[in-house]
């Protein structure tokens, strides 16, 4: 589907509207702006916009909607679209969706023909690969692993392969436990935890996951923790590793794409050499 033009469409505008994870200087000035112009604002946390909008001297109606109102709320957005007024929605620090409320409501614009509008902005997942000393010319940015051990560990192995970067968003409480578990699945790689981005007390920590498990006890505030990719993938036989799903009983079209998934290869290069060394039709 072509989205619209913007000249073309009757309906209004849904802007996703980035805010400072820390400094108030982080946030833009099309933000301000866009802020400053809309109709309707709709916030994760109405408290936490209402003191933003209050140090710009924006004075706009400002409506909840978080993670378990999106349902709720997606329709009553729409209408106020549908009249042609334009909306900002806004979460309460960071870009909207990136491990944030808002992916509910923006399918349901897009689905119904609304033009979705996203500002770039304030987010600590590229400060956290840029100031983390490790590669940054590929990653994977995964959010939030899963709060329970049995679960984050199983999300883990299935990552476990992968050679390039990957980054984690993570709750302070939560931290050394998650550490133990990317140890013992990921095993001892390199690492650096940011943690308050962009606020005064900004810190980074790089070294080894064993290292960074005895450094920490109870630390406070954002964290971001940006992983080393697993460097012994480069001598691995791919199309080895589909014969042996293929000898569990994998169909080869599926395991073909377990292991690109797995290991963070082309689907289509490993089929064709599969086809090459395997011989089917």
């Amino acid at each position: 589907m072509v989205q619209k033009s913007y000249s073309e469409s009757k309906f209004g505008k849904m802007y996703l509207v980035p805010t400072p994870i820390g400094n108030i200087e982080d946030i833009t000035f099309r933000a301000i702006a866009v802020l400053k112009e809309v109709d309707v604002i709709y916030a994760e946390d109405t408290r936490v916009t209402q003191s933003l909008l209050k140090k710009f001297n924006i004075r706009k109606k400002v409506f909840s909607c978080h993670k378990y109102s999106e349902e709720k709320n997606k329709e009553a957005i729409f209408d106020e679209l549908s009249l042609g007024k334009s909306v900002a929605y806004v979460s309460d620090r960071g870009t909207p969706l990136i491990s944030d409320p808002g992916e509910v409501v923006v399918k349901y614009l897009i689905n119904n023909n609304i033009d979705v509008i996203s500002l770039p902005g304030p987010s600590a997942l590229l400060p956290a690969i840029n100031i983390s000393g490790l590669d940054n010319s590929r990653f994977l940015f995964y959010g939030f692993l899963n709060s329970k051990k049995s679960a984050r560990v199983s999300e883990l192995k299935t990552i476990a392969h992968l050679s390039f970067t990957i980054i984690f968003y993570e709750a302070p409480h939560r931290l050394v436990a998650t550490l133990n578990d990317i140890k013992t699945v990921l095993g001892n790689r390199n690492i650096a935890i940011c943690r308050e981005i962009s606020k005064l007390f900004e810190e980074v920590f790089r070294g080894s996951i064993e290292e960074a498990i005895k450094y920490y006890n109870e630390p406070r505030g954002e964290i971001v923790i940006v992983v080393e990719g697993n460097k012994s993938t480069e001598n691995i036989n791919y199309v080895e590793k589909v014969k042996e799903l293929v000898n569990k009983g994998y169909k080869v079209s599926n395991a073909i794409k377990e292991i690109a998934v797995i290991y963070g290869i082309s689907k289509n290069d490993l089929y064709s050499e599969c086809k090459e060394k395997l011989l089917w039709n």
